[in-house]
């Protein structure tokens, strides 16, 4: 079984969201406090995949704030030493394979000197940081090779020189992929192979930036053969076009059967996947399911007690569709995640969306207090006129939910779809 993963940030229970800070604020006792705080929220998430069947997690750039900038540097692999070795304990336990990808300001093949200094910088943060949790050799910093800038054999010439130069913690660690504007899969893979480095193939990158001959197919086949040794299973990036968007933009959600059509014609080779989506970890499961011969229907159930409300302001006839649909025997995931989507797709009405909202209510209509029930019905008032009140009700209503101990609700789609 292939492992299908997602990056960096989860939708989950609210607080599971990584902080940041601005230089203004960045004092040394903050940025432990936050840094500390960071990887106590990378440690629930290792758990959430755990338990959720994930085994393929990019891990955010930012669980040290500013941890690169000059004016606010600190050692925190010395002040956070003891929450650095929970998070390597708990990264061996869940038996993740994990990732960093720098930003798009990490380019290493810049013609100006300071960015490329500044580049390297990043790199050395990102090996450091895998390290200090203890992270194995087959989790890797993901890189582009950068930009042309009117000269790609200049460009190239330069990455190869300031690759060498980068100390062996960070080229130990270094894996390249193509992207949409620049370097296509067949240079990277050319590069790859010189410098002895694997080369991860992000097949939307190469829908938009192909090379010049070969088969999609052809191209993952070499891509495979750079990962030797300690590099470990070869890795895909997966990602599909937002509808409407300019082209190169991710979309939303992935949607299912479009994915299990491209899955089910990847050549025979173990590729582990990566998921480069908006919506995270909800794609990262249902792509999961759907590729299964037979996902457990406790799993869909899960997955439906998430979607439910959310449906129900799109769509009262797929909600009672959906429910019906479980009943069967043995559901398949796929044609269960068609029905959400259509569901998802259908536009909301403010009929629909003041059901799905009295539902909701139910949950602590009993325990609201005077004023909470004012302002509840203020809001209904004005979704009864304009779904425009939609967002700011079931903000207060997400509010209410935590507030009153309402964990099916909390960990519900319905307040971030």
């Amino acid at each position: 079984m292939r492992s299908i993963g997602y990056a960096c940030k989860i939708y989950g229970p609210p607080g599971w969201t990584l902080r940041s800070l601005t230089l203004k604020t960045a004092s040394r006792e903050r940025l432990a406090e936050v840094t500390k705080d960071n990887l106590a929220t990378l440690r629930s998430i290792l758990g959430y995949n755990t338990s959720a069947g994930v085994r393929l997690f990019r891990i955010s750039s930012d669980v040290v704030p500013l941890a690169t900038h000059p004016e606010a540097i600190f050692d925190w692999r010395t002040v956070c030493r003891a929450e650095l070795d929970e998070t390597a304990a708990a990264l061996a336990n869940s038996g993740q394979r994990v990732s960093m990808h720098p930003g798009q300001y990490t380019v290493l093949n810049s013609p100006d000197e300071g960015v490329a200094e500044r580049s390297v910088a990043d790199l050395v943060y990102h090996a450091s940081f895998l390290d200090a949790i203890g992270a194995p050799e087959d989790a890797r910093i993901v890189l582009h090779v950068g930009g042309k800038y009117g000269d790609a054999a200049s460009a190239l010439k330069r990455f190869r020189q300031r690759y060498k130069k980068l100390p062996k913690s960070v080229r130990r660690r270094l894996v390249l992929e193509n992207d949409e504007h620049n370097f296509a899969i067949d240079t990277v893979i050319e590069l790859c192979r010189e410098l002895g480095l694997p080369a991860i193939m992000d097949v939307f990158h190469h829908s938009l930036n192909p090379a010049a001959e070969g088969s999609e197919s052809d191209w993952l086949k070499a891509a495979a053969e750079t990962w030797t040794g300690a590099a470990g299973t070869p890795k895909i990036h997966y990602s599909q076009q937002l509808p409407g968007g300019r082209p190169g933009m991710h979309s939303q959600t992935i949607t299912a059967r479009e994915f299990v059509q491209w899955y089910r014609n990847l050549p025979d080779i173990p590729f582990d996947i990566m998921l480069e989506v908006k919506d995270k970890n909800r794609s990262a499961l249902k792509c999961i399911y759907s590729v299964q011969k037979s996902a457990p229907r406790a799993r869909l159930t899960e997955e439906w007690a998430r979607y439910k409300y959310s449906v129900l302001e799109h769509s009262p006839s797929h909600y009672r569709k959906i429910r019906e649909f479980l009943k069967a025997d043995k559901p398949r995931a796929l044609q269960f995640y068609d029905l959400i989507e259509a569901a998802l797709a259908t536009e909301i009405t403010i009929g629909h969306a003041v059901n799905a909202v009295e539902h909701v209510w139910g949950y602590f209509k009993d325990q609201a207090t005077e004023a909470e029930r004012r302002r509840y019905e203020k809001g209904l008032a004005a979704l009864r006129s304009s779904t425009n009140a939609l967002p700011g009700l079931k903000k207060s209503l997400g509010r209410l939910a935590e507030k009153y101990g309402q964990e099916y609700l909390v960990n519900s789609m319905y307040f971030t779809l």
